[in-house]
């Protein structure tokens, strides 16, 4: 496990060292029209395809005139085939809130899509929303990407309701990647199903790529940008999921994983290994002593989901208030899963209590559910969740689970009857 961990550390420095080195001798094309039109000089799709069509990295900047937010409605998927920097943090004004946003529409189903040679991107200062899939998708062939300070999957001008994704088109995702070393921080994801998707669809035959190394990091997921409520926000399944291939991704530090309609982070698929998640609030809000439950579980490992650790000398986790339980090892799942997860550590998390462990954030039936084979120690519970660790959970809600498709629109699994 050690030995592992510290090869993954080094392929990520690796990617950062390649990023530091790349020169600033790429040409900018500067948006400064809304119009969503290739053929319009100044829009941002014209300036996608003019760094597509020039080799090595690109820039892409902003200053469009007028103060405010700007809306950029697309009308298909702008796809992203060579090395660039994409920065809505150069508008005018900016100031942390993105001024910038892409929509797009029933006929989008990814907003961003990165392929061929488009590696070592970074995507950062707007926001996504009003799409049918994923916000931004990230394909094998594209590796080392940074997605950082985004509001993915919800419309917000910092003082009404957000526009939610989610109420347009239910059972979409914010980030899909199907890629390795790839870096996601600082975003805020609201008003989707999953999040953040690492993997391919586990109901299907795995392909037998490991999708590795990708750091999420310091992400408001479920809750405002600030991490301090969830009022108007929230997702409809998973804060961050890990399906077949997602194996050694580090989930983690400083993510706040609350308000999910299912878990905070789900670890799904045997060949899901290797991953750890540390350093969150799964369930609370950033400072760690309010309760933003998830409604179900913080944390859920199963279908065979194994050598994963929760917490660990890497740094312990938050996980308090979810609604069934803190940390699922294994759980009962329909035909064609296996329930299983055997093989993993939860160490030196704090369960049932605030940040502080002054104070109970009630509502866990159990801390830790561990009816297979895996490692818990040092972990530090309330007095309820300790009497409970053992204590089978409650039968969960039977709701249609999403299959991971990354670009196109979602079908669902059965329930069993």
């Amino acid at each position: 496990m050690k030995t592992t961990v510290r090869l993954n550390i080094v392929a990520v420095l690796a990617v950062c060292a390649t990023l530091s080195s790349v020169t600033a001798e790429g040409n900018t094309y500067t948006v400064t029209s809304t119009s969503g039109s290739p053929s319009t000089s100044g829009s941002l799709p014209w300036a996608v395809a003019q760094a597509n069509s020039h080799a090595g990295l690109d820039f892409i900047n902003f200053n469009i005139s007028g103060g405010g937010i700007h809306v950029i409605t697309i009308s298909t998927t702008l796809f992203l085939n060579d090395q660039v920097v994409i920065n809505g943090a150069t508008q005018p004004g900016y100031s942390g809130a993105p001024l910038i946003y892409v929509q797009g529409s029933a006929n989008v189903t990814s907003l961003m899509l990165l392929q061929q040679q488009s590696s070592v991107s970074t995507i950062q200062g707007l926001g996504f929303y009003d799409y049918t899939s994923n916000a931004i998708t990230i394909l094998v062939a594209s590796q080392g990407n940074w997605i950082q300070n985004n509001y993915i999957g919800f419309y917000w001008d910092g003082a009404g309701t957000p526009i939610l994704n989610s109420t347009l088109f239910p059972f979409t995702r914010g980030i899909g990647i199907q890629s390795s070393f790839n870096t996601v921080r600082n975003n805020t994801i609201s008003g989707v199903d999953n999040a953040i998707v690492v993997g391919e669809d586990p109901s299907q035959a795995w392909s037998g790529v490991a999708y590795k190394t990708n750091a999420i990091q310091y992400n408001r997921i479920g809750t405002n940008p600030a991490g301090t409520t969830a009022v108007g926000f929230g997702n409809t399944s998973d804060g961050v999921f890990l399906g077949a291939g997602g194996s050694q991704n580090f989930i983690g530090p400083g993510n706040v994983l609350s308000e999910m309609a299912s878990s905070g982070v789900e670890l799904f698929h045997s060949s899901v290994v290797g991953n750890v998640v540390f350093a969150n609030m799964i369930g609370v809000d950033a400072a760690g002593t309010t309760a933003i439950p998830n409604k179900e579980l913080g944390v859920l490992l199963a279908n065979g989901a194994n050598g994963n650790a929760v917490g660990g000398p890497w740094g312990g986790n938050v996980i308090s208030a979810n609604t069934f339980g803190g940390v699922s090892l294994g759980t009962t799942l329909p035909a064609g899963f296996t329930g299983a997860a055997n093989g993993n550590w939860v160490q030196n998390n704090i369960i049932g209590l605030d940040a502080n462990q002054g104070a109970s954030l009630g509502g866990q039936q159990v801390g830790i559910a561990s009816p297979h084979l895996n490692h818990r120690e040092r972990r530090r519970c309330h007095e309820n969740d300790e009497k409970r660790v053992r204590r089978k959970l409650p039968e969960r809600p039977c709701r249609p689970r999403s299959r991971l498709r990354f670009v196109r629109t979602d079908d669902y699994a059965q329930c069993p009857s």
